[in-house]
């Protein structure tokens, strides 16, 4: 500041011209700097502290926070600014900036969303004017910033409320019960500031709120890959085809395809492979000897027309991380997916990010995640992948729910509990229909859901009674409930991992295997049918020294249920992810199953381009 070293600088001149002019030692240097900085850093201080109590306090306190938050701010950091000092805008401030501007999510709305373009005008008055009260003026509007923008970082930026609207309608008009618990991190950002300004770090502050989802920062990077690539003219278009394209075979849709891939980095080089040439002037060689007149169009071929193996392992690249048959075969999915624009795809992964938000910041040490649009199932341990599985998962009618919980037990020769909306929605037509259909799928009738409670004779029941109508009772009051004993007909199949939960959501066994044949597996009422049931049980019992996977095997031969509890409880995250970096650092993408995407950018980005 140019006032204060004016009279700081007065000060040393005096104590110079009274030193010997001969010689001036090294410490008198020292001690002067010394006195120089102690002046100038309390001449600040009472200043700072003075203009800001006096800001804080008037109607032209700049804050965009509540304002008895923003003076415990300063109050409790004995007014001591964060953002600037005796020498200026410190650094801290700028790298503030810089990471809400480069926010991967937010994208180009987050200079619009935090009113940055105030807080550039603000430092220009700081370089134009040079005194304090702006200075203090600058910091008071940093610190509203850090505050809102942390805040963004624990709880996302979707309105969530209006989220939670949205499917609300879906059951009002389609009778779709969806649900998505949101967690939200309970830091004490205000601390969290101090601890950043102590080591001068924002990241300080920043890291111990933002996600930490495996692999969310190579997201991040992505997008700014991706936001280049649709800069320079996203990607190249492949052209329709009637019939698939298959390797070996020339099509002009490759020389597109060859720059497509490439350009997703699918594909390392846009060459064609030489061997592959040279075997096609081997085969017009052959023709010319054969003594046919007409000219062979073989030769006339483009390389870059041909579907090579190199071309036909880049397909198959794209397709696994689309979640497609990985087969190399060409068809109306995979150009469909290949013609996504890059646009599209950006939203897609800052959508996706903004989910890790959402998420627990602690997964555990070891613990399960089911990524819904994958139709997979892993088990982590110390970050590494120990299982990984094919899975089913709710149909759109009936999605699985998204959240969080504890796996505490398991249940062998499970007997299952037909919920009262399958019930009533699909059970009492089928009796209808058929009044033997409860005998034919070992499916029993009771007081209440204690198998050992009293149990109905049904035979005489006329089920029309109940058709198109509550009488059947509800979830919570009925005179009757539905279980379905232990056996090759129950859909539960010969075990359930338990982590209850308020949906009636678990893991299990099912006798329907031959749906994990299919690469989209969206069929159950909600639940999460495992394809390798057996393999999670040892798994789990290896790593359990009060289990027994030999005992398990031997009361699985029978149909008489038995409950395991677990010596410690395994977290399980039900997730809906449909982009993300694998183990492999692989950027994947899915379908958008249950619509999420498109609600989710609705609210999100309304009025969003990119």
């Amino acid at each position: 500041m140019k006032f204060i070293n004016i009279f700081i600088g007065i000060i040393i001149t005096y104590n110079l011209t009274n030193a010997s002019i001969t010689v001036v030692e090294e410490n008198i240097f020292k001690e002067n700097n010394e006195i120089h900085f102690i002046i100038k850093e309390n001449f600040f201080f009472n200043q700072s502290k003075k203009s800001l109590i006096k800001l804080l306090n008037s109607k032209k306190n700049p804050s965009t926070i509540n304002k008895n938050l923003i003076k415990k701010y300063y109050k409790n950091h004995k007014y001591i600014p964060f953002w600037v000092n005796s020498d200026g805008i410190k650094q801290l401030a700028f790298e503030l900036l810089i990471n809400i501007k480069d926010d991967s999510i937010l994208g180009p709305f987050s200079e619009k969303i935090f009113n940055l373009d105030k807080i550039y005008l603000q430092i220009e008055k700081v370089n134009t004017f040079n005194n304090i009260d702006e200075l203090i003026y600058l910091d008071i509007m940093l610190t509203s910033t850090y505050h809102q923008y942390m805040k963004y970082l624990s709880k996302g930026f979707i309105d969530w409320e209006e989220f939670q609207k949205e499917l609300k309608e879906l059951d009002e008009k389609k009778e779709i019960t969806a649900n998505w618990k949101k967690y939200d991190v309970r830091k004490n950002i205000r601390r969290l500031l101090y601890k950043a300004v102590e080591k001068n770090d924002i990241l300080v502050a920043i890291k111990e709120v933002n996600y930490t989802f495996p692999k969310a920062e190579e997201l991040s990077k992505k997008i700014k890959e991706y936001m280049e690539t649709a800069i320079n003219g996203g990607y190249t278009k492949i052209p329709s085809v009637e019939k698939s394209l298959k390797k070996g075979n020339y099509y002009p849709q490759i020389v597109h395809l060859r720059q497509r891939l490439f350009q997703s980095k699918d594909l390392e080089a846009i060459e064609c492979i030489e061997e592959n040439t040279e075997d096609i002037s081997k085969y017009t060689n052959e023709i010319l000897t054969e003594n046919i007149i007409e000219e062979s169009n073989v030769a006339e071929k483009n390389c870059l027309e041909l579907y090579d193996e190199n071309v036909f392992n880049a397909v198959k690249s794209f397709q696994k991380n689309h979640g497609l048959v990985e087969d190399g075969i060409i068809g109306r999915n995979t150009i469909k997916r290949l013609n996504i624009p890059i646009e599209k795809k950006i939203k897609k992964m800052r959508i996706n990010l903004e989910r890790m938000r959402w998420m627990p910041r602690s997964l555990g040490k070891k613990h399960l995640i089911v990524n819904i649009p994958d139709y997979k199932l892993k088990m982590y341990n110390n970050g590494e992948v120990k299982l990984n599985m094919d899975v089913v998962v709710g149909e759109y009618k009936n999605p699985t729910p998204i959240f969080s919980h504890k796996m505490n037990s398991i249940v062998l020769n499970p007997y299952w509990r037909i919920p009262q909306s399958i019930v009533k929605k699909e059970l009492i037509p089928k009796l209808v229909e058929d009044p033997s259909y409860l005998i034919k799928n070992d499916i029993r009738v009771f007081e209440n859901w204690d198998h050992e409670s009293l149990q109905f004779d049904t035979s005489s029941v006329d089920w029309s009674m109940y058709l198109n109508n509550d009488l059947i009772g509800t979830s919570k009051v009925a005179a009757m409930r539905f279980i379905q004993i232990p056996g090759n007909k129950n859909p539960l199949g010969k075990m359930k991992f338990m982590f209850p939960n308020r949906y009636s959501v678990y893991l299990h066994d099912t006798p329907y295997k031959y749906l994990f044949k299919n690469k989209r597996r969206a069929y159950s009422h909600g639940c999460i049918r495992l394809s390798r049931p057996n393999d999670l049980l040892k798994t789990i019992m290896q790593e359990d020294s009060n289990l027994s996977y030999k005992k398990a095997e031997e009361i699985l031969l029978n149909i008489e249920r038995t409950d395991l509890d677990l010596s410690k409880k395994i977290p399980v995250h039900i997730i809906y992810l449909t982009s993300w970096i694998d183990e492999e650092g692989k950027i994947q993408f899915r379908d958008d199953i249950y619509n999420y995407d498109r609600m989710q950018e609705k609210i999100l980005y309304s009025k969003a381009t990119y």
